[in-house]
């Protein structure tokens, strides 16, 4: 493999502090290209790493039927070529989604629980996945177009905590078209998902029209988005460290129906209002990531000026009810 690039892959992991010595990984395979190259990279540097063990996942997510069913066959050769442990699942996610979810989101939310049921099965605390520099930036412009958080805006992290296990991304900083470049110059197989250029998807809008748009203006588009994140990530993390604070002092402990009293989230500042709102929220099961800037608002508008007995309704069927004293969170 290029030196260079998988010097690069070594230090984005080193960077970002990803894995240490004696971790077992679970690496998440489809077949396509980014996987492929991610799972020769942590192959490559495994005893450089100190990698205990890596575990390939693959999921089919019965979508395309036995253009899928190749994918997964070619991944498990590569697992056994590699001598790599192979373990895979299939779905039939039409049959199976909730009402309430996109196929996306589904399809996410299971191969994340597949991904932790095989960590499990094999005392791995790693989970790899192959997003590239490309779907940071998409991300960041979906979430842009459809109205973001500051949260939503750090885009997908190099590495985050999911329970006791870390969810990392070792090609992160690499672009699509890099690592086809480098597989298809050393022969290196590896499989096309025909959906992911289908412009019925808003990703592959994103992808194929906006993207390069945009980097008329800008070439270096991908890597100013990948920056930016990481500045509202820094940000973040110290409005996620001062609401922690705040939550200590306001005592909200383990009440159901949630609530907060009035006379602690006024004086907070708006940024951390919202994250305790949102923490709440949550807790009594709303659907945060569809609150709106409206939203917000009238949430505002609830601490502020509104009477005893006011109400907001927030997604996810919770009534917001300010009483006496408190803002209360209740399922309806």
């Amino acid at each position: 493999m290029s030196a260079n690039l998988i010097e690069r892959v070594l230090k984005t992991i080193r960077n970002y502090d990803m894995l240490k010595s004696g971790d077992g990984v679970v690496a998440a395979v489809s077949g396509g290209p980014d996987s492929v190259f991610m799972l020769y990279a942590l192959d490559s540097l495994k005893r450089k790493l100190g990698i205990k063990r890596i575990s390939v996942c693959n999921l089919d997510h019965g979508l395309r039927g036995d253009e899928s069913k190749e994918d997964s066959r070619f991944v498990r050769i590569l697992s056994k070529k590699l001598g790599l442990d192979f373990f895979h699942k299939r779905l039939k996610l039409r049959e199976k989604k909730p009402v309430k979810l996109s196929t996306e989101e589904f399809a996410r939310a299971c191969r994340y629980e597949f991904f932790k049921e095989i960590a499990a099965k094999t005392g791995a605390n790693t989970i790899a996945t192959g997003h590239t520099l490309d779907d940071h930036a998409e991300t960041i412009i979906m979430r842009f177009i459809k109205g973001s958080s500051l949260k939503g805006m750090a885009g997908i992290s190099p590495v985050r905590g999911d329970g006791k296990l870390r969810v990392i991304r070792p090609v992160i900083e690499l672009e699509k078209e890099e690592i086809a470049r480098y597989l298809d110059g050393n022969i290196i197989a590896y499989k096309v998902d025909r959906t992911n250029l289908e412009p019925i998807y808003f990703r592959n809008v994103v992808r194929s029209e906006i993207v390069p748009f945009l980097e008329k203006y800008n070439p270096r588009l991908k890597r100013v988005l990948f920056n930016l994140a990481e500045h509202v990530r820094e940000d973040f993390k110290f409005i996620e460290d001062e609401k922690r604070r705040c939550q200590k002092e306001m005592s909200l402990g383990r009440r159901y129906p949630p609530e907060v009293r009035i006379k602690d989230i006024a004086v907070q500042p708006k940024a951390i209002q919202k994250e305790i709102l949102r923490d709440l929220l949550e807790k009594a099961g709303g659907e945060v990531k569809k609150l709106s800037f409206r939203h917000w608002k009238e949430m505002e508008a609830l601490i502020k000026r509104k009477r005893r007995g006011s109400a907001v309704h927030l997604p996810g069927g919770i009534e917001v009810t300010r009483t006496e004293r408190s803002l209360t969170f209740t399922p309806i």
